[in-house]
């Protein structure tokens, strides 16, 4: 698959999209880490759990998520903060969009071989 290259519009009209989805993947992340904490201990006593069905749904919709972000071909730099990254060519050169939850559009870029402390603005 070619790697999508995003322009700042096309990374902008995605952000009513990936905001929710990662809003979703930032909570269910947290209880996933639980849930996998839980899992170990009941496995180590060969016990089941009644949330088990729960825990399931929860871990499926985790991976749901982030094969959406991937389906879109946005790099998730960082689950707490919703840092994601859209690639693009900025002046001539690979790049990346750089957003992150909180923020009212995609404004920021750094060169693909730097990361958010090379973030400048658009």
């Amino acid at each position: 698959m070619q790697e999508k290259i995003y322009s700042v519009q096309e990374a902008n009209d995605l952000l009513p999209h990936v905001a929710p989805a990662l809003v979703e993947l930032r909570d269910k992340f947290e209880e996933a880490t639980k849930i996998r904490v839980a899992v170990a201990r009941a496995a180590s006593t060969n016990g089941g759990s009644p949330e088990r069905e729960q825990w399931s749904q929860t871990l499926a919709r985790v991976t749901e998520l982030l094969e959406r972000l991937q389906g879109w071909q946005i790099e998730l730099r960082d689950i707490s903060s919703g840092l994601v990254d859209f690639p693009a060519v900025i002046e001539g050169q690979p790049a990346w969009l750089c957003w992150r939850l909180g923020e009212l559009e995609v404004a920021h870029w750094h060169p693909k071989d730097e990361g958010l402390a090379g973030r400048r603005p658009l």
